[in-house]
């Protein structure tokens, strides 16, 4: 049900959205840091979590502090620093850990050298709960040392989450996570027989896209992507999701775009969101934006 509010004596029903940010660890282009800067001045209002894979800060050749500050030139006060991750090669074997070419969620040969190395590699189904202990743990510190607060909030890559990893982000004191999606969320882009697909239906085999925020550990909470990111869902689909919402009265709706791509996918969000607001109103329902 919707949460509700107090207002001068009336109840009001409040909705809960959250915009989140994928930064993959691939580049950080201009091109997609100008989208998400002129993004932040339309919506100014709107808080983002930014879920970081820190692998930006160790490739060949890079000055830290200039990747540090690409990156908080996206940022406004009210935002969050999470945790992103993506088995890359590069960072596995900088947290001292054995890298695994595999298995990968779009079946492809990982065992090579290129920055990328190890994108598609699944954390769930190819490593150990102590392995994923010590990298979740080791990438934390990683963000630590470059300036940022330590993260509570992660999403995993290609949201590959399952026992042994939501272990290891106990293990790490996490607070929030956003793995869990509906897979059919994701067959814009992806066939249904693919790997990726075939590995969630694994892994989340009783996720559906309503789902809500539920515990997952004695401190840690799973808040679905129950509205998946702008790369699979287009303005007129976020909409219909966020009136499915509003209908079912479910209050916690998570979206968000990957930085990678904010330069072509980006204007989904900003299309989506001043209709998203006008229908709230219409029904009388209050956005709260999260974080």
């Amino acid at each position: 049900m919707l949460l509700t509010l107090p207002i001068a004596g009336n109840t009001r029903e409040v909705m809960q959205l959250w915009v989140t940010v994928d930064w993959e660890g691939l580049w950080l282009q201009e091109d997609n840091l100008q989208a998400m800067q002129k993004f932040r001045q339309q919506f100014p209002h709107i808080p983002l979590l930014h879920l970081i894979n820190p692998v930006y800060f160790i490739q060949p050749g890079v000055n830290r502090a200039q990747i540090g500050s690409q990156i908080r030139s996206t940022l406004l006060p009210q935002d969050t620093i999470g945790l992103h991750l993506h088995p890359m090669r590069r960072l596995v074997e900088y947290c001292g850990i054995r890298y695994q070419p595999g298995p990968s969620i779009a079946d492809i040969d990982e065992q090579c050298a290129q920055s990328s190395c190890g994108h598609s590699v699944s954390l769930e189904f190819a490593y150990s709960q102590t392995e994923l202990t010590e990298l979740v743990n080791c990438a934390s510190a990683m963000l630590v040392s470059n300036g940022f607060n330590r993260p509570r909030h992660f999403r995993a890559g290609a949201w590959q989450l399952g026992p042994k990893l939501q272990a290891a982000l106990e293990a790490n004191q996490f607070l929030w996570d956003s793995s869990r999606i509906d897979a059919q969320l994701l067959t814009t882009r992806w066939h249904r027989d693919s790997p990726l697909i075939k590995m969630l239906q694994q892994l989340h085999a009783h996720t559906a896209q309503l789902n809500q925020p539920y515990a997952l550990g004695y401190q840690l909470m799973e808040y679905p992507n129950n509205a998946a990111l702008a790369d699979y869902t287009n303005s007129k689909q976020l909409l219909a999701l966020f009136e499915q919402h509003l209908v079912a009265h479910e209050p916690v709706m998570v979206m968000g775009f990957h930085q990678e791509s904010a330069a072509d996918y980006l204007l989904r969000l900003e299309r989506a969101i001043p209709r998203m607001e006008q229908l709230a109103k219409q029904k009388n329902v209050t956005i709260e934006w999260m974080p």
